[in-house]
């Protein structure tokens, strides 16, 4: 088992009482902190757990242990875990200014939460358009200046860690779900990250990937289901609704959905986002283009404001049969 020390707290006086009790010990460095490595022994758990230099104790077997146990409040922008469903929403990716002011004033007229879009892109072929990068988040921080929206922005790189102090959501996308060197440097900007389920993934490697974030200091972490790989191909990806009601069961943080990606067309994904929030999603993301046509990335996904709009006519009323806040 580990004993996490407190941030603050020494090894020292804890490693030489474990070497007065004959307790072999190994010193690991967890982040900014220390960790101590000791056998499993009903009877030592209770005692060192005493010391005030201890944190918690970290069991060989619970895997994910401060996902299963973690508590707090979650909160960002206006909205509080609780009070509504979550709604982030925006393009794709970052395009222009004048896209980026249009669609943030209109999604924030119908109630959205957070405002996601795209700075640098992940993607799969070269060619393909890799965002404004720089440019985009200097427009994205004007915008949130403007409409007091937070911001939600995907973080591909540690070297781009500087430019995001003042984006509120960081997010970890789906090919970065098990970069575990690019988790623990965002986790230890100490702010609340968005987690994207690697389509491979199972559950489980899911929740260790969450574990890494608040090990290394996430205050919080939003778990986002976005659809597995599957033999079928009638969509992208299989949105995997019943991940949400077993990763509920499995952790205590808050989970959404993101049916633009399980979808890959439009058309599916305002069924795909009610089958979610039928399942437990506590929120949406969701891709919202002006113009989607025009879109430089994932233009078949993305909704129109209208279409957006109707959704969460659609997802209001579902909550509301569902007895849901």
């Amino acid at each position: 088992m580990l004993l996490l020390l407190r941030a603050e707290a020494s090894p020292a006086s804890l490693l030489e009482r474990c070497k007065q009790l004959h307790i072999e010990a190994h010193l690991h460095r967890i982040g900014n902190r220390w960790a101590i490595q000791i056998p499993t022994n009903g009877h030592q758990t209770e005692a060192l757990f005493r010391y005030e230099e201890v944190e918690r104790i970290l069991s060989d077997e619970i895997p994910y242990p401060l996902v299963q146990r973690w508590e707090g409040s979650v909160q960002i922008g206006e909205w509080r875990r609780g009070s509504s469903l979550l709604w982030i929403a925006g393009p794709c990716s970052v395009e222009s200014r004048a896209q980026l002011v249009e669609v943030a004033y209109a999604l924030k007229e119908m109630g959205v939460h957070v405002l996601r879009g795209g700075a640098y892109k992940a993607r799969t072929s070269p060619y393909s358009f890799q965002g404004l990068g720089e440019e985009a988040i200097e427009w994205l921080l004007e915008v949130k200046a403007l409409t007091a929206l937070p911001l939600c922005v995907e973080i591909l790189s540690e070297r781009h860690l500087p430019l995001y102090d003042e984006i509120d959501l960081l997010q970890i996308g789906a090919r970065n779900m098990d970069n575990y060197q690019l988790l623990q440097a965002v986790a230890l900007q100490r702010k609340p990250i968005l987690l994207k389920r690697n389509p491979q993934a199972t559950v489980q490697e899911w929740l260790l990937a969450a574990e890494y974030l608040l090990l290394y200091g996430a205050p919080w972490v939003l778990l986002c289901e976005r659809g597995i790989r599957s033999f079928e191909r009638s969509l992208r990806y299989t949105l995997d609704v019943g991940a949400i009601p077993v990763a509920q069961r499995e952790s205590r943080l808050p989970i959404i959905a993101d049916p633009s990606h399980a979808a890959g067309d439009w058309r599916y994904v305002e069924p795909l986002a009610l089958a979610a929030i039928a399942a437990g999603a506590e929120g949406l993301i969701v891709e919202v283009h002006p113009n989607p046509s025009q879109a430089r990335s994932d233009a078949a996904q993305q909704l129109t404001i209208e279409q957006f709009k109707q959704l969460v006519q659609k997802a209001t009323a579902l909550c509301a049969a569902l007895s849901r806040s």
